[in-house]
């Protein structure tokens, strides 16, 4: 039986979602929870891997299982095994031929922008203490919606597709934080940190809007900004 996982964690204290032979992290939790479960070797794929230090709401993941009990108590159970920063939040069986990669169509990430520094939150945004020109983010960010080849704004290998569809990016202010949040089908690796990264390097006038049309002509990410840091990162929500 195959069952479908949707987890949240804090990503802190991991190297990452994906297992690795030295350093704790997400997957490595999991995995460690359900081969206690099953007593024997269980391994989970996941949507996508996050980078050490950022977070998720709703990552999902997969995996394989012989165990046939209701969902409530299958949750409970994994629950009880995992650190209290990693939760299960829903699991349900589905089709053997489900994969929680290749049929995801959309991801959603956000990003947390402050200008107060919290040293309670300091792991949960990102700290910027410079004015921001909050019209020119707003431009800046809408730029990004449509199909572009983010290669110049990721870290990437030659036999990676780069081209990737924005369907919505959106900028609100609530109270004295900034959250961006992109939709898309598909994200490369550091691509939404050097978007948010180049946003800001816009919204303090040390680059021009017209930068981002050009890193999608150029694939040139040395006319990116800063990337930003991965604790104000969020993967909030994959739809299949």
């Amino acid at each position: 039986m195959r069952y479908k996982l949707t987890i949240s964690y804090d990503g802190t204290n991991y190297n990452g979602f994906q297992s690795q032979p030295k350093g704790k992290t997400i997957a490595g939790e999991i995995n460690k929870a359900l081969t206690k479960i099953h007593k024997k070797e269980i391994k989970v794929t996941a949507s996508g891997r996050t980078d050490s230090k950022v977070h998720a709401l709703g990552q999902v993941v997969h995996f394989d299982s012989f165990i046939d009990i209701p969902e409530n108590r299958f949750l409970k159970a994994i629950n009880n095994l995992l650190p209290l920063d990693i939760r299960a939040l829903e699991i349900k069986r589905v089709p053997a031929d489900f994969h929680a990669r290749y049929d995801a169509r959309k991801k959603t990430y956000l990003y947390i922008i402050s200008p107060t520094y919290d040293v309670f939150l300091r792991n949960y945004q990102t700290y910027f203490k410079y004015p921001l020109d909050l019209e020119l983010m707003t431009q800046a960010t809408k730029k990004f919606i449509g199909t572009h080849d983010f290669a110049g704004f990721s870290s990437y290998t030659k036999s990676k597709q780069t081209t990737k569809t924005i369907y919505n990016a959106d900028l609100i202010q609530k109270d004295d934080k900034i959250i961006i949040t992109f939709t898309g089908d598909g994200f490369l690796k550091y691509m939404v940190r050097r978007m948010v990264g180049t946003i800001i390097s816009i919204a303090t006038k040390k680059k021009p809007l017209t930068v981002i049309e050009e890193i999608f002509a150029t694939r040139d990410s040395s006319l990116c900004g800063k990337t930003a840091s991965p604790n104000g990162l969020y993967l909030q929500a994959v739809f299949y």
